[in-house]
């Protein structure tokens, strides 16, 4: 590999049908690397068969493994860019110099397509809408500004390459991935691209519930005191409401509204043991801070 080429990734599961067509069509452009990830078919052979030289991990361990792989792969390569891509066709391997050119010309470190910047192709119903919720999750959860994070046809330099860090193996590493960049102060830009969508292989549904866990599982990591304790506060507001309720019925009517009597107490009690978990889990949290400062 010569200093300052373009390197294409391309992590890929079972993807034999379409992994040659986008190999031969990347690779005009630079040094392809497809990331098989356990695939129980021929998308090895077939990659190796286009020209690309092929990562093989033993066993499928999911979209954010795969980037793992390739991440690590990177680190120990001279090249001036990285860019990333799906197997399956939907990104326009034309499109990969407009994707690579702001980190190529020293303008961003990471360079992300963005499906919303250009337009989808062929849709599915709900799909843009999900996408743009997940997007604004991703967004509210980093505090950054909101970035089609979804989206895996992406750049990146030689300084984010060592920069980026996963942790997930599925795939809410894709946001993940532009979460990590901006939390490492690295410079993020998006450009427009084409996205389009032959079938509903990967379920939206089942990767947003994956995002959705991740994100949360961030926030009780990271602040969760702010997730619990919020929660507890809500709760408590409830208890409050309903407690006026009960009392004026009472006072009013000479009636006690059971039910919303026993709501007013589980829900202040529930309110105040969500408040306490929060405490405790802050606590510990700047506890093991501190010990890991020491």
């Amino acid at each position: 590999m010569t200093k300052g080429e373009l390197v294409v990734f391309i992590p890929a599961c079972n993807e034999e049908r379409t992994i040659g067509s986008v190999v031969l069509l990347a690779k005009k452009y630079g040094s392809v690397f497809v990331i098989d990830d356990g695939s129980a078919d021929r998308t090895a052979q077939v990659a190796r068969d286009a020209g690309a030289k092929v990562i093989a991990r033993a066993e499928n361990g999911g979209y954010g493994a795969a980037l793992k792989s390739a991440l690590a792969a990177a680190r120990k390569m001279d090249a001036s860019a990285f860019v990333f891509m799906d197997a399956d066709g939907q990104h326009d391997a034309d499109e990969i110099p407009v994707v690579a050119a702001p980190v190529l010309g020293g303008k961003a470190d990471v360079c992300q397509g963005s499906r919303f910047l250009g337009k989808f192709v062929s849709a599915p119903a709900g799909r843009r809408e999900g996408v743009a919720f997940i997007n604004k999750l991703t967004s509210a959860h980093s505090g950054k500004k909101e970035i089609d994070s979804q989206c895996g046809f992406r750049a990146i330099s030689r300084k984010a390459a060592g920069s980026i860090v996963l942790e997930s193996d599925g795939y809410p590493a894709s946001a993940e991935f532009v979460s990590s960049a901006q939390h490492a102060g690295l410079r993020v830009v998006e450009v427009p691209v084409h996205v389009k969508y032959f079938s509903e292989r990967n379920s939206p549904f089942a990767q947003g519930a994956g995002l959705v866990d991740y994100v949360a599982g961030e926030v009780i990591r990271k602040n969760p005191l702010a997730l619990f304790a919020g929660v507890g506060a809500v709760l408590l507001a409830l208890s409050a409401l309903l407690g006026v309720f009960v009392v004026d019925t009472f006072y009013s009517r000479h009636e006690l509204a059971t039910g919303s009597a026993f709501l007013t107490v589980f829900f202040g009690i529930a309110g105040m043991v969500m408040v306490l978990i929060g405490l405790n889990l802050y606590t510990l949290k700047k506890v093991l801070e501190a010990r890991e400062k020491a």
